[in-house]
Order: structure tokens, then sequence, then C-alpha cells
């Protein structure tokens, strides 16, 4: 079988087991999220964030502070690692950037921002007395308000489009000045980020990631309540230039934002955030781009950089794809707790077929070659 490696680039032919022989059939390096939620209490726990990263080809994932409590103290964090002990994919962390916690490089790997409320003076008094460490920012300036961009054709109280190049910039310089060296720009969304995040490499280690429902839709594409994300979707020209900026890898990091909610309200004022797609996100990310490596690369090798985690290939951890396959998106089939997905009912080229982990095949064809007890 045909395996990319993303180290040297380039395809090498290996012999693969696999558990049913399957012609047209790819592999790579099992896939690393760098922007997850679980949200505990009911809703997506670790038990069925394990099954739809699997069904999704992913072999870690990390999981961002903004969960009830946040990840903020050692007891929280603790009671994390408790509930997610023992599970097949690898599961790490990151802790709120206004906590008590601060990245010890194993488990916890940088510090978040991300779905948690700030102000410039909030940021600033942080930066001010935080240990410099990798920063995970969710670029949004909150003073302005607004649940959409300007532009979009909804009823409702608007952020200017310019708000979140603003942020970027602002917190960016802020944390230069207080020591902080790397940072890495969240869900990307608009021209005027690309641009920014590119003015400040001169200065800094900035990296960034794009969502696979920000490449898909512009805001003229909003029908329901799952597609209230954060940040919102923006022009037609914002999204082509991210897709531009993909193929010249101004964009960093391919991250699915998995953000599930069992259901939301149709009242946009009062329906929560966010999208759940970590089963399809590599789906979503071929059929917009049609490039399977650079696919690949944005959702292997290139987060495991920015984190500082090991990136050999590993033949005991590789998805195997059948990148020729079409299929039609239906929530009901997740395996997320999550049914809130932009992409229900979209075809989507390009399906995970099986996901191989620490030697032994985990997901085969849509059935899990495991099952909860052997792992709790």
């Amino acid at each position: 079988m045909k395996i990319y490696n993303p180290v040297i680039r380039r395809w090498q032919e290996m012999k693969i087991d696999t558990p049913a022989n399957q012609k047209g059939l790819v592999a790579s390096p099992t896939f690393f999220d760098i922007h997850t939620h679980v949200r505990l209490l009911d809703q997506e726990d670790y038990n069925s964030l394990e099954r739809a990263a699997l069904a999704g080809g992913f072999g870690a994932v990390l999981i961002q502070p903004n969960t009830k409590p946040p990840i903020e103290t050692e007891n929280v964090l603790k009671m994390h690692f408790e509930l997610a002990k023992g599970k097949i994919i690898d599961y790490y962390w990151t802790c709120s950037f206004f906590g008590q916690l601060e990245p010890d490089g194993k488990r916890i790997l940088c510090y978040s921002n991300d779905g948690i409320e700030y102000d410039t003076q909030k940021i600033f008094w942080t930066f001010k007395s935080k240990k410099p460490d990798l920063l995970l920012d969710h670029s949004q300036f909150y003073e302005v308000g607004g649940l959409f961009y300007e532009g979009t054709p909804l009823n409702i109280q608007k952020r200017p489009i310019s708000s979140e190049s603003i942020s970027i910039f602002r917190n960016v310089m802020l944390g230069l000045e207080y020591g902080f060296k790397r940072f890495h720009i969240q869900h990307v969304t608009t021209e005027f980020s690309i641009e920014t995040i590119q003015h400040l490499r001169e200065y800094a280690q900035v990296s960034c990631e794009v969502t696979p429902h920000h490449l898909f839709f512009n805001m003229e594409d909003i029908k329901n309540t799952n597609f209230k994300v954060n940040p919102p979707f923006a022009t037609e020209k914002d999204r082509q230039s991210l897709l531009e900026a993909v193929k010249k890898d101004i964009i960093d990091v391919f991250a699915t934002d998995h953000a599930p909610h069992h259901e939301k309200t149709s009242d946009f004022e009062r329906a929560a955030y966010g999208t759940s797609g970590i089963e399809v996100a590599f789906s979503a990310f071929y059929t917009i781009t049609m490039d399977l490596e650079k696919t690949i690369q944005k959702m292997t090798i290139a987060p495991r950089k920015i984190l500082g985690l090991e990136t050999d290939l590993d033949l005991g951890n590789i998805t195997v794809i059948d990148p020729e396959a079409e299929y039609i998106v239906d929530v009901r089939n997740f395996h997320s707790k999550g049914k809130n997905c932009v992409f229900d009912g979209i075809k989507l080229k390009g399906k995970i077929v099986g996901v191989k982990l620490k030697g032994k095949w985990v997901y085969w064809d849509g059935e899990f070659l495991f099952n909860d007890q052997e792992h709790s």
C-alpha cells in the first residue's frame, strides 16, 4: 500500500496488513487535531469523543480549556486525566491562559484562551504575570460585541470584520513585550488576519490554523443555527483568501474546532456557538482543496511540530483512506453526541476506512475493533 510520509513529503510503497483487502486505498500517519472541545455533563465525553475521533482518522487530539469548570486548576485537570484514563487515542490538554496552571510539555502542551471571554486589560495583565510559553490564541475583540460579521444577511448584532485582525495584532504585540515568543492563531477567517499574521512573522513565531467550515462556507451560506460559529463566517472574498493562503502554506494547520452540542435552538441569539465536525473534517478539507498530500501534511506533522511532539513516521499508528470514495454527510450516523454539523447533507470526497493505533487495528470500515471494557 502507498503511504504518504509527511516528514519527507513523499509517497512510499510499504507492506501494510489490513483487516480486509480493498483496492484503491492509501495510508498516512494518524491525524492530530490541535483544536478539540469536550463538553462533559451528559454531553460529549471522552468516550463518545474517542469514537468520533477514530471515525475521523484521528489518533490524538488537544483539548481546549473552556470546559465546565474550565481547565485552570490542578483539581479540574486531575478530573480530566481520570475521565480520559486508559483511552485508545492520545489525549493532550491546554490550560486556560487565565488560570493557575502552566504547560508542562507532556500532557499540558500549551496555554489557550479559546472560548474564554477576555478584554484588553485582562489579557495585558495575564501576559505580564505569566511564564512565557506557546499560546493558542482565539483572537477576538470582545469589547465590540457582535455575534456575526458586518454584512451577514441576518437581523442580528454584528461585529466589525476587521476585529479579528486587530485582536491578533494586539495579543501578539502585548505578548512579545512580556517575553512571549510563540503564538498559534486559531481558526482564522479573514484576509485582514492573513495579512496581519504575515506581518507579525517578522517579529515572532506565529503559526495559524483554519477550519474546514471556514474554507467551505461564507456568510451568504448561513441556513440555520448550526452555522452560528465563532469566529463567524466572513465574505466570499475572505474565503478565497483563506484557500489561497492554504495553497501558499501561509496557513500551517488544518484544525477541526470540533464543538459538539446535542442540538441547538433555532433562535440565533440564544443558540450556542459551534459545529460538530471531527468525523468529517478530513473529507471536507480534501473536498475543498483536492490536494491529498497537503491535507495529510496539515493534519499530521504540522500540528505536532508546532506543539513540539515527535513527528517520525510510525507504521504502528496509521490512518487508511479511500481517496475516491464519496458520501453524503448524515449526522444521524455520527458517533459524536454533537449532531450540530454544518456539513449535514453535503456530499464529500475521501473516506476514512481504518485506523491503527499502537500496533493494533482499532477501526475498520465503520466498525470499532474494541469494546469500552478493554481500555477503561
